[in-house]
């Protein structure tokens, strides 16, 4: 308690002389306040304006440090860097303060001002000739910068008057790399010029040397500098592989073989060589050479989760003529096991064509196995398959199996049909060949209930029946069939015939028959009452609607009066348009919700469109549209939306961080690294403690 009272003493003391004029005196007061076991340190900003009073510049500044020091080790960067501007107001030539502040404006976000603030350490620095200074902030500038080819020419040329040839070398071929990669080409020459001047024949010089001169059609010259070369360091790889590759371009193809050969027999694990080798076969079409060159790279590749790299290998492999299927297979396998469903579908379908031309029967069978697994209702594929095995006399009609395939070209229409087939098969004792149908349907409509209640019921039957009744039973059933295809009225003939056969079960009805549809064989019960409901306030009702229908459609349980689910909610849309206002906020994001919920996307963005009117919804309405832009994978609209969010919280509170997150990893997820590193970098800074930020920095730094 007595601490309290000293401090509050001092302070209306120390106020005292200031208002008295006494600013010694009040300096003195203040400083008592830096003793102690509790120092308030940040009572130097009040210290630092009282010198700056006094014009005592030097003292000012050491005070404003103390307190802009105290300030970055708690993380509060913002009043660290509105010190700093203060410092640089009364002492604008101190290049030590500049820098730091441009380093604060990095950690902050604003390069730009960065930027200024380095530039005008620099002409400091060059009026005093402080070279390494100099060396120091320019490469700050390049980090800013990395494509700045001014900065690396100073740079290499400071770097150059300190002694530092290797170092200016490595900025000189980064210049001309960028002229290069801009085709420069007289530029980049000059700068390779004054590499070559500060150190001759260094490898990576010389290797721009030959890329400027082949850009510039000068091959020739190209290939003797290389050559020289060779002559003062014949085993030099790099230089042999750089040969080899002008060859190659040239499509000299005997000269590279020859070159990259010797390459490869020599060094074994020269990855770079043995790819240069493997185009030179796929250019000669000797595909199946080039795939067992690479046949050790791929495993490899594959091994370390590298599967885009084995996928470029396997795509020289294919580039040669005609194509080899092993390379194709290969790339299959990589494919599917990463669940790249629409690559693999187009492999397998190469596959499918270039196995059909070369008659190779059980790579037919494979690949439209693997189709028809991703495509399992593309009737081509079905049809194919069918065909296939009945011109090879793999489909035996009295064993069922021609029904197995009806089923596999099944449509939604035909369930309640091919399970009355079922029963029928069931009824005769060919209990196997019921299960070959259901199985296929089950195959084409995953979780229908009525499919799964048939093979359920199908696993508690166990018929007996003899081999030479078995031709008998299925010349039943043929008979039987035969009927019912003569007949027009489809589904009701069925149903007669079944009950007209007798079964060894009890007779099927139409009840049992159409118990799990909406399909009734008889006349209707009188329709009831129909409802309406005020959508305005049964919001929630017609979402669960929406839902249910979505669930149905899954599941398989299809009527004949049933509508697309776009319909419903296309009429529903048009119910709401009628009678809900476009200023019922509330509604209309609750029906923003809903469509969000079931994947209707589009119809979810633009009830919530209407519903950020509101002021009071505006941010939680920005928030959702750029995540549903997300879902769609419309990154510009998402990242657009973010930031309007952006605009609508305050600078600096948690809310803008949190947005700030959000806004990193779109970029993030969007490929766009630097954007998304500078972000994090800006909430690292506010509180490394936030979610996983720090680790956000590292693997992208």
């Amino acid at each position: 308690m007595k601490d309290k009272i000293d401090k509050a003493k001092i302070l209306e003391l120390a106020e005292r002389q200031v208002k008295a004029g006494r600013t010694e005196e009040a300096i003195a007061e203040y400083k008592k306040l830096l003793s102690g076991d509790a120092p308030d340190l940040s009572i130097n900003n009040i210290i630092g304006d009282l010198y700056a009073q006094l014009g005592r510049t030097e003292e000012a500044v050491r005070s404003f440090q103390a307190v802009a020091g105290y300030y970055e080790s708690r993380s509060y960067f913002s009043q660290a860097l509105a010190i700093y501007k203060k410092i640089s107001k009364i002492d604008p030539e101190n290049v030590i303060i500049i820098v730091r502040l441009g380093d604060l404006l990095i950690s902050q976000g604003f390069t730009v001002e960065a930027r200024r603030e380095y530039l005008k350490a620099e002409q400091k620095l060059r009026r005093e000739k402080r070279i390494k200074e100099l060396i120091f902030l320019y490469d700050k500038l390049i980090k800013l910068e990395r494509d700045n080819i001014a900065y690396k020419l100073t740079l290499a040329e400071l770097l150059r008057q300190e002694g530092f040839n290797e170092e200016a070398i490595i900025q000189l071929n980064d210049a001309a790399e960028i002229h290069l990669s801009r085709n420069e080409l007289g530029e980049a020459e000059k700068v390779i010029e004054q590499a070559r001047w500060l150190k001759e024949g260094d490898q990576r010089t010389m290797t721009n040397l030959v890329e400027v001169l082949k850009k510039s059609n000068r091959r020739k010259y190209a290939l003797e500098i290389v050559g020289e070369i060779l002559k003062k360091d014949e085993n030099n790889v790099h230089f042999q592989t750089l040969l080899g590759s002008l060859y190659l371009e040239e499509r000299e193809l005997d000269r590279a073989e020859d070159i990259f050969s010797r390459i490869v027999a020599a060094n074994p694990v020269e990855t770079r060589a043995r790819i240069k080798l493997g185009k030179v076969y796929a250019l000669q079409g000797r595909a199946e050479k080039a795939y067992e060159l690479f046949d050790p790279l791929i495993a490899s590749m594959v091994k370390k989760q590298k599967e885009d790299k084995a996928v470029g290998l396997l795509g020289i492999v294919l580039s040669a003529e005609p194509l080899y299927l092993p390379a194709l297979e290969r790339l299959a396998v990589i494919y599917k096991a990463k669940n790249h469903k629409s690559y693999l579908e187009v492999v397998n379908r190469v596959i499918l064509e270039e196995a059909r031309a070369k008659g190779l029967t059980e790579k037919m069978f494979v690949a439209l196995a693997e189709l028809f697994e991703l495509r399992p209702r593309d009737k081509d594929l079905i049809r194919e398959y069918r065909e296939l095995r009945r011109g090879l006399g793999f489909v035996d009609e009295k064993t069922g199996e021609a029904d197995t395939l009806s089923a596999m070209e099944a449509e939604e229409g035909d369930i309640d049909l091919l399970l009355a087939r079922v029963d029928l098969y069931n009824n005769q004792g060919l209990v196997r060949n019921a299960r070959r149908i259901l199985d296929n349907l089950n195959i084409r409509f995953p979780h229908s209930p009525k499919i799964e209640e048939k093979l359920t019921a199908l696993d508690e039957v166990k018929a007996e029946i003899r081999a030479e009744e078995i031709q008998v039973a299925v010349g039943k059933v043929q008979d039987i069939e035969a009927k019912i295809e003569a007949t027009p009225d489809l589904a009701r003939t069925f149903l007669s015939v079944l009950q007209d056969e007798g079964s060894t079960e009890k007779r099927v009805t139409s009840a049992d028959l159409f118990a799990d549809t909406e399909i009734l064989p008889l006349p209707a019960e009188e329709a009831e009452e129909k409802k309406f409901y005020d959508l305005g306030q049964k919001i929630a009702d017609e979402g669960e609607m929406i839902q249910g229908v979505f669930a149905q459609q899954l599941r398989g349980d299809i009527s004949i009066l049933e509508k697309e689910l776009t319909e419903i909610v296309s009429e529903f849309r048009e119910q709401v348009r009628k009678k809900v206002e476009t200023k019922d906020y509330e509604t209309r994001f609750n029906l923003g919700l809903a469509y969000l919920e079931q994947g209707l996307v589009e119809e979810a963005i633009e009830e919530f469109l209407m519903a950020s009117e509101d002021p009071a919804r505006a941010l939680e309405c920005s928030s959702i549209i750029s995540k549903a832009y997300k879902q769609n994978n419309n990154y510009d609209e998402a990242l657009n939306w973010l930031e309007r969010s952006l605009v609508l919280v305050d600078v600096g509170s948690a809310e803008h961080f949190a947005l700030l997150y959000e806004l990193a990893s779109l970029h993030e997820d969007n490929g766009d690294r630097r954007k998304a590193l500078e972000l994090y970098r800006r909430i690292r800074d506010w509180n490394p403690a936030y979610r996983d930020v720090i680790k956000k920095v590292d693997s992208l730094s």
